[in-house]
């Protein structure tokens, strides 16, 4: 094992994108069973939103860390 820190680094950040991912889950179901009111596309599209960038944000990431635990480099962020 190279470095522990980056490996907790790589599973403290999939597990907050799990726990955002899961909020933007349920922010879609609240707009979806109140379909018939107006304005419930808002949770919907803020959940999608959430769902998107924290994905992107976790892939970006974990791409960084996974590339600085093969090289002996430092950790490159951008």
């Amino acid at each position: 094992m190279k470095n522990p820190f980056l490996w907790v680094l790589l599973v403290f950040s999939t597990l907050v994108s799990a726990y955002l991912v899961f909020l933007g889950a349920i922010s879609i179901s609240v707009g979806l069973q109140h379909s018939e009111q107006e304005g419930s596309w808002a949770p919907v599209l803020a959940g999608s939103l959430c769902i998107i960038s924290v994905l992107w944000l976790l892939l970006r990431a974990a791409r960084s860390v996974v590339q600085a635990l093969r090289k002996t480099g430092s950790l490159n962020v951008l």
